[in-house]
């Protein structure tokens, strides 16, 4: 994608090292197994936490699902209990779903609690506020024509919104072709602070191109500035050469206590979605 900044995210990252002389096998004598939170709550009702435990460096299998966690978000002095896959979803294994009721409010703080083997995680972040999306439009890209990665693709997707100036903001972006999320390269995703995106935003293209007839969604999510860092920290993990002047690798910073890997994000969703349709241009 040409305009927005890009970022991996990875459950696991997996590293070598490799000398121009000799391949160096590292020996991980002493794994000690970490939980890995991914939690997401938010304005809407995608709202989720979901436990794991970490794998072996070498080991190649599924990672181990979480499923007997007494998980508990509190919000306002009000304890609201998760419960493990409800509806007895195999997909859903190791996922903590709300209770019904649950509906997250922008400017509340939320507080996570998850026990594991007598062990407790605990996270906590604010909901902030999301930018609304002022529109989408369509445009055909005429060198798309010419060379097309996929035949009839040739329409880009422009977001429009309005930036507020009176706060710092820091966003994710995820784009949705006919219900599929969709990058430009399989290793995307896609966040950036408001500094980078200005007061008016105007004809920014999103990731792909679109054929006629499909259905177009945006969603915009706001971060706080330790998820973006987060995301940041990932992103440099995973564009890092493996050269003499790299830092050597480190798992991201995180909100997680007790040494828990993952993150428990707090955010506000906006969403936009248009249908391509040629009008002549």
């Amino acid at each position: 994608m040409k305009n927005f900044n890009t970022i991996l995210f990875l459950a696991f990252i997996g590293t070598f090292l490799m000398s121009c002389q000799e391949t160096v096998e590292l020996d991980i004598k002493d794994f000690e197994q970490q939980v890995v939170v991914e939690g997401l709550i938010t304005n809407s009702d995608l709202n989720f936490i979901k436990l794991l435990k970490s794998r072996e460096f070498y080991d190649s299998g599924a990672s181990e699902k979480v499923t007997n966690a007494t998980v508990v978000v509190t919000v306002n002095g009000e304890d609201n209990v998760f419960v493990h896959n409800p509806d007895a979803d195999p997909l859903l294994n190791g996922v903590y779903l709300p209770p019904a009721g649950f509906t997250p409010v922008i400017g509340n703080t939320y507080h996570l609690s998850a026990i594991v083997d007598g062990e407790e995680y605990e996270a906590e972040e604010i909901l902030l506020p999301v930018t609304t999306i002022d529109s989408l439009t369509v445009r055909l890209d005429e060198e798309e024509i010419q060379e097309p990665e996929v035949e009839g693709r040739f329409y880009e997707v422009l977001f429009y919104a309005q930036e507020p100036q009176d706060r710092i903001d820091h966003y994710l972006f995820k784009f949705y072709r006919n219900d599929s999320i969709v990058k430009d390269s399989n290793e995307d995703i896609y966040f950036s602070e408001d500094k980078f995106l200005g007061e008016e935003i105007d004809e920014l293209p999103i990731a792909s191109y679109y054929a006629i007839g499909d259905t177009v969604k945006v969603e915009m999510y706001s971060l706080t500035r330790e998820s973006y860092v987060y995301y940041a920290d990932i992103f440099n993990l995973i564009n890092s050469d493996g050269g003499m002047f790299s830092p050597p690798p480190a798992n991201p910073r995180n909100n997680i206590s007790n040494d828990g890997l993952g993150f428990f994000q707090v955010s506000a969703i906006d969403t936009e979605t248009i249908i391509v349709e040629d009008s002549g241009n």
